[in-house]
């Protein structure tokens, strides 16, 4: 199993699309603070509503873009190459499979996270040491916890959408399931169904979309002025932990039962 993580690894770092579209995007987030950075000049510190900025675009913008190309670059090559046989007849097992790729997905998120931050954190320092401003600590808190709350959410969801991807073995059935997910979608549908009637509206409690909605409201509720709290996130990590594990059990069950296509 850990050869094959080591391989799927190396195959995900030496991609040079995933190079240029992390390199597309940061060059886009560093214009977006030159260009806010210039408009708010000589009014306020920019430094402070730079670690909001950062709030805002974990909570609208990451699981969408980021967390959809991570999901795309770690488990539909696979898929698309219809090569389940080939590894499964390798020696690797189904349940080291759906491990290691859970542990794949992990380390790239990680290192996606944990990129972004250093490039993030610089950019901060160099607004602190232009304006001559205090650290804002309890900003970065916030940020830590949205980012772990994202973080365990993409992980989540990636296990829900492969429930489908293994089912199906089509990449683009995946995708859509990763999209609809990531965006929201499956909770407005709940939302839509609510207006005509209440009997399933409980089912909504149940996912993950809305404890994922609930912690980035009430973490937007902080930006603009309300009290900082922690609890709906919280409850987010749990729900999203509980959703990798039984998501990914399910998983193994299904790529036990279907009948997988033959290799190319």
């Amino acid at each position: 199993m850990f050869n094959y993580i080591k391989a799927d690894l190396y195959r995900l770092f030496h991609k040079k699309s995933n190079y240029i579209f992390y390199g597309i995007v940061f060059t886009l987030f560093i214009a977006v603070v030159i260009i806010a950075r210039t408009s708010v000049e000589g009014e306020l510190s920019f430094a402070e509503g730079y670690l909001q900025l950062g709030i805002i675009l974990l909570t609208q913008f990451f699981p969408l873009v980021f967390g959809l190309q991570a999901y795309v670059a770690v488990f539909t090559n696979d898929l698309s190459a219809n090569t389940y046989q080939n590894i499964f007849t390798n020696g690797i097992s189904k349940v080291e499979f759906v491990i290691g790729k859970a542990i794949t997905m992990i380390i790239y998120l990680l290192t996606t996270f944990l990129s972004g931050a250093v490039l993030y954190s610089l950019i901060y320092v160099i607004l602190l040491m232009t304006e001559d401003g205090p650290i804002d600590f309890e900003s970065f808190g916030n940020l830590a916890v949205v980012s772990i709350t994202i973080f365990l959410g993409m992980l989540g969801y990636a296990a829900v959408a492969n429930i489908l991807a293994y089912f199906s073995q089509n990449s683009t059935i995946s995708i859509i399931t990763m999209g609809a997910l990531v965006s929201g979608v499956i909770l407005q549908l709940f939302n839509l169904v609510s207006l005509f009637t209440d009997k399933i509206e409980f089912l909504r409690e149940y996912t993950l979309s809305y404890h994922m909605n609930e912690a980035s409201n009430q973490m937007m509720g902080s930006i603009i002025g309300g009290e900082t709290a922690y609890s709906a996130s919280f409850q987010a990590w749990g729900v999203a932990l509980i959703y990798l594990v039984i998501a990914s059990i399910i998983g193994i069950i299904v790529l036990n039962k279907i009948e997988i296509k033959e290799g190319k």
